[in-house]
């Protein structure tokens, strides 16, 4: 493990001036924690004793716009009323002020919406929705209507499976997706780790993606690859013409899309912050590959966005991000205090949720979110990959996700200077990760909570840490790991976290359930201090997972481990309160003795 990272802690020069950054705008984090904040219902409790509070409140809106495409008369010279609609999404983003909302009926909106401003607070946001009950779909492709003729390549055998067709200049304004790579040379400037990868797929493949009747084509590196599989695209890029092997043989009297947005729903300004999206479906978008963040939906550096009950899919890199944009500097004084709620998120290229959790007195909160087939590029090793992955977690809480199918990085990934947040109830099932785990917990001296989780069938392990210290690890529940349940991998870097030498080992693990992982059930590396590993469960237990219907079986013969009460975990997997005295191993709050099922999702409001 050591060997395959040694080349990613080559200067971190940007995460570095990142923390300085975060530092030097210490008092306007400060003004932000001046609204008023609210618990959560139960109360949850970070490391340090004290509660996540949230600063949602109640919307109020004193104007309403409303946007249907499919109304007779739709136009954005209309005034917007129900009567009366406009026809863009966009007309309404040039003209809603704090407090007002717009309303978006069903239909594909095929657009790049750009906020052109923020609210102003809790009660005066800007909020975007579709109508109750409503399909409104922002897709960030154009229908491709170019004629298709055989293709010739002159040395390559003739197909009679394989179409060309022109990428005509009209499809794009100034962002053509099909020629601009996946991660250009302005993005390998700024991330010193990934220099070994320079030159080599899929990194210098161009950002564009190609639909035929809904189904994504898969790029091919080179044009030779064409014939011998059906559903792959590739891109002559010098001529811009896309030559594919279509589904059903032929592409005559089949719907193709091609992606022109790198951005679906985003603004252009940076800093926006008290913006509402809700209940969209946003699709088809060639953006880029992190670092920077840049989502499908992106509040691009803003604060205080809700980002709730969406459907994201078919990104070429993030779904959602709720970044900082590196390198594009200088940063808005606030950021961060994001909620990123119930969004179903599937099909996305490197990373489902993506960006900083940094936060004064309250953080970013990630709850409820389903996640599935995310880093479907093979490209983990850019060190940016999996279904949630945030940095500079400071008072965060990311609880009660459903990460499903993860195929090239770890289900959540919690990166670099994370100090009081909590990680918990959620449900990482059939993580495909060659280095990592179902979580991943690095570069973070500070406590951070990692609790009443499961994890199962992870090729790597279940938990893994490096270049930490002082994490506490308990009453997870990780089964059918092809690595150890918990992975102490202590120092394997020589970078510096706020200013010091890495630390490692002081870990607590506890009150644990561990079955049937493939290595020993925690392995400790630390080179400094050991760590405190009590009242696991490993033995006398029968258990399988259903991981289509989220379903656990389980159950446990013989004496149990005796369990110290945790400390801060007030509440099990399911939101019932715990016992006081004594726990029982897992997340459960109860371990029984003959087979009983667990139904893992919905958890959130349980």
């Amino acid at each position: 493990m050591t060997s395959a990272l040694a080349w990613h802690t080559v200067g971190l020069a940007t995460l570095v001036t990142l923390a300085l950054g975060l530092a030097s705008v210490r008092a306007a984090e400060q003004a932000a924690t001046d609204i008023p904040l609210r618990s959560l219902d139960p109360p949850v409790l970070l490391p340090d004793g004290r509660e996540f509070k949230t600063w949602e409140a109640p919307g109020e809106f004193s104007r309403t716009y409303y946007v249907d495409q499919a109304a007779p008369g739709a136009a954005d010279s209309n005034p917007g009323t129900k009567e009366k609609p406009f026809l863009t999404i966009g007309r309404a983003a040039e003209l809603l002020q704090p407090g007002w909302r717009v309303v978006v009926a069903a239909g594909v909106y095929r657009e790049r919406v750009k906020p052109a401003r923020g609210g102003t607070g809790p009660t005066k946001m800007i909020s975007y929705e579709a109508a109750p009950g409503a399909s409104a779909v922002i897709k960030g492709s154009r229908v491709f209507t170019e004629k298709w003729a055989p293709s010739k390549r002159e040395g390559q055998p003739a197909s009679d499976k394989v179409w060309a067709a022109p990428l005509a200049k009209k499809y794009f304004g100034n962002y053509n997706p099909f020629d601009t790579d996946n991660v250009t040379q302005e993005q390998f400037d700024v991330m010193d780790w990934a220099q070994p990868l320079r030159g080599k797929v899929p990194y210098t493949l161009p950002r564009g993606m190609i639909f035929q009747d809904g189904r994504r084509l898969e790029q091919a590196a080179e044009y030779a690859a064409l014939a011998g599989r059906e559903g792959t695209f590739w891109v002559d890029r010098p001529a811009q013409v896309i030559h594919v092997h279509p589904f059903g043989g032929t592409p005559n009297g089949k719907l193709f899309e091609i992606t022109t947005e790198r951005i679906a729903f985003g603004p252009e300004q940076a800093g926006l912050g008290f913006i509402g999206v809700r209940g969209f479906t946003v699709e088809q978008v060639g953006n880029a590959f992190p670092m920077q963040q840049e989502g499908a939906i992106s509040t691009w550096r803003g604060h205080h966005w809700i980002i709730e009950s969406n459907t994201v899919r078919w990104a070429n890199g993030v779904g959602i991000d709720v970044g900082i944009q590196l390198p594009k500097w200088p940063r808005p004084d606030v950021i961060g205090h994001h909620i990123v709620r119930s969004n179903t998120i599937t099909d996305v290229g490197v990373c489902g949720i993506a960006g900083i959790g940094s936060g004064g007195d309250f953080g970013l909160l990630i709850e409820g979110n389903t996640i599935r087939r995310a880093a479907y590029h093979d490209a983990e090793r850019l060190w940016e990959t999996g279904g949630i992955k945030t940095h500079i977690n400071t008072n965060c809480l990311i609880r009660a996700n459903l990460i499903v199918g993860t195929l090239h990085g770890p289900g959540i990934w919690m990166d670099w200077a994370n100090a009081n947040s909590r990680c918990t109830r959620n449900v990482i099932l059939d993580t495909h990760t060659q280095f990592n785990g179902g979580i991943f917990i690095e570069a973070s001296p500070r406590p951070n909570l990692i609790d009443s989780n499961v994890i199962w069938g992870s090729t790597a392990g279940g938990i893994y840490e490096h270049d930490s210290a002082n994490q506490t690890f308990a009453h997870n529940f990780i089964g059918r790991c092809t690595g150890a349940a918990i992975l102490l991998n202590g120092k394997v870097t020589d970078r510096r976290i706020y200013g010091q030498p890495i630390t490692d080992g002081s870990h607590r693990v506890a009150g644990n359930v561990f079955f049937e992982n493939a290595k020993n059930q925690v392995v400790e590396k630390s080179k400094s201090q050991k760590s405190a590993v009590e009242a696991n469960l490993g033995e006398n237990i029968t258990a399988a997972c259903d991981m289509e219907k989220c379903e656990l079986e389980w159950s446990v013969k013989g004496a149990l481990p005796p369990c110290p009460a945790p400390p801060g975990l007030t509440h099990d997997f399911f939101n019932r309160p715990r016992q006081g005295g004594a726990a029982k191993p897992g997340p459960f709050g109860d371990v029984p003795t003959a087979p009983t099922r667990v139904k893992l999702w919905p958890v959130l409001g349980q």
